[in-house]
């Protein structure tokens, strides 16, 4: 759902003159460039830590600011906290099967909930209970982070791994578990670039650091 900034913080008087900004769901904050050639724009960021979707850097909100961008980029920002879903790019439902889901994973020190509804989208059958709605709880700390899933709904996805991308995470990593499961003790086995790949159904991940 697309919706004007006013509505993220509604006491923020500087929201209430944004019009060419927007939230998309609830964790991706927009910014088109209307200018041609223009390369960045001043913009506003409400208040939180944001994560631009371009450079990973985290930036503190309610303030105004330049953000500097290609000629085929437009400013994007994401809440710290956020675990937000990537599919590959398909033309119509159902061309492309993809057997695995990728997260991006957003640091954040303290608590924020991300949810993920999918369903089989060529028919009625969410209305019977088939679908698939996740909330993923981030729980980031010093020296550790914890992710826990829960589900609803009856849906199947196609996918049966995912994937996690990790973004700004301020410690090494030396160990992960996987509900309670230790599987990584040495933090050179693990390929942060490439993401960790788990079973769909996991229940809580643990990323242990030094």
């Amino acid at each position: 759902m697309l919706k004007p900034l006013v509505y993220f913080d509604q006491e923020d008087i500087q929201t209430h003159y944004r019009t060419d900004e927007f939230i998309f769901g609830n964790q991706i904050l927009v910014c088109p460039i209307l200018e041609p050639n223009a390369q960045g724009r001043r913009m506003y960021l409400p208040q939180g830590n944001w994560y631009n979707y371009w450079t990973n850097d985290l930036v503190k909100g309610k303030k105004e600011l330049w953000v500097a961008t290609d000629f085929d980029q437009i400013p994007i920002f994401i809440k710290e906290g956020a675990i937000i879903p990537k599919y590959p790019v398909q033309q119509y439902v159902g061309q492309i099967e993809s057997p695995e889901l990728s997260l991006e994973v957003y640091f954040k020190l303290g608590k924020e909930r991300s949810y993920l509804y999918e369903d089989a989208q060529d028919g009625y059958d969410y209305n019977k209970g088939r679908y698939s709605y996740k909330t993923f709880t981030l729980n980031g700390k010093e020296n550790e982070m914890f992710i826990t899933q829960h589900k609803e709904g009856t849906f199947e996805t196609q996918y049966q791994t995912i994937k996690f991308n990790l973004k700004g995470l301020p410690f090494k990593i030396k160990g992960i578990e996987i509900d309670n499961e230790t599987i990584i003790f040495d933090k050179d086995l693990l390929d942060i670039e490439n993401g960790l790949v788990v079973d769909k159904d996991f229940t809580e991940l643990h990323f242990i650091g030094v």
